[in-house]
């Protein structure tokens, strides 16, 4: 019985090792060396994404429970790694950060600069750099996938409210 057990066990490291095994919330995850987000969202672009930032603080434990029940969850996973690629900033944090408007500063000044004041807040960016979508607060699957839906179906664009959109089943 353990000889099975164990070689149970090997089997599902194996797969993981060699990737068998379903992607996980990590593949719509970056983590950018230098925080230019003109860059990145151009860079995303070209692989027909867009760029959602997550403010956080260390220790918000509804930041760890969207990295932990959310992100993973099989359909946002899918949906998000197709379309979008989510950084995080700390809206306390002091590294150097580029903003979608071009302008140097440090992460808390960011924050500071939009409103940032509760995390998570989800700020999505179109493929211009322009403003997306902002949401506040943890959010459900449904929520967050239709935040996602919004931004990349561009309803945003035509003048379409985030609520009217969810109104409309969207």
């Amino acid at each position: 019985m353990f000889k099975r057990l164990f070689l149970g066990l090997m089997a599902v490291a194996l797969s993981v090792a060699l990737g068998a095994l379903p992607a996980a919330a990590s593949d719509f995850q970056l983590t950018p060396m230098d925080y230019d987000f003109p860059a990145e969202i151009e860079a995303a672009a070209e692989e027909g994404k867009t760029i959602v930032v997550m403010f956080h603080t260390n220790g918000c434990p509804y930041c760890d429970k969207m990295r932990k029940r959310i992100f993973p969850h099989p359909k946002v996973s899918a949906f998000y790694t197709e379309k979008f690629y989510l950084i995080e900033v700390n809206m306390k944090g002091d590294l150097d950060v580029v903003t979608p408007e071009g302008e140097a500063m440090s992460e808390k000044d960011w924050a500071n600069t939009l409103g940032v004041r509760a995390t998570p807040v989800f700020a999505f960016f179109s493929k211009d750099a322009k403003p997306a979508l902002r949401l506040t607060g943890y959010q459900d699957v449904g929520m967050f996938l239709a935040a996602g839906r919004y931004v990349s179906s561009e309803a945003n664009a035509d003048g379409t409210s985030f609520l009217n959109f969810v109104r409309a089943g969207r």
